[in-house]
Parts: C-alpha cells; structure tokens; sequence
C-alpha cells in the first residue's frame, strides 16, 4: 500500500490482488474514517465513499475544516 499526503489531503494506492495491501488500506480507511475525513474515490470526478471496497485500489481523505 502507498501512502502520500498533500498537504492537508491523503491519497492511498493498493493492489486489490494483494491480500496484505487491501488489509492495510482497509484499516488506512477504517482509522480516518472513524475520525470523520472525508473520503471519496475518483471515476472521472470525486464521488464521496462510505465504505471500503478493495476494487476502488486508491482513495482520497480529506479533514473536515473547523471554523467558518
């Protein structure tokens, strides 16, 4: 699994053939999840995601901003 953050934003990669990459990305997705990111996969533009599924093979997290 690879892991790269920009700046406030993580993206994660992964080999939905590779039992211990989807494993590590389901616990990646699990951990940033509970903590409210926002996650969402890209297929031509962000769609918001609510469940891991290993055939996504990449994801993005974004925090929620406090403030206004």
């Amino acid at each position: 699994m690879n892991v790269c953050e920009e700046g406030t934003q993580v993206h994660i990669a992964w080999r939905s053939d590779d039992e211990e990459d989807v494993r590590k990305a389901e616990q990646f997705f699990t951990k940033l999840a509970r903590q409210c990111w926002i996650v969402v996969k890209k297929d031509g533009e962000f769609k918001r995601v609510f469940e891991f599924k290993a055939a996504y093979e990449e994801l993005w997290f974004f925090p929620i901003v406090e403030g206004g």
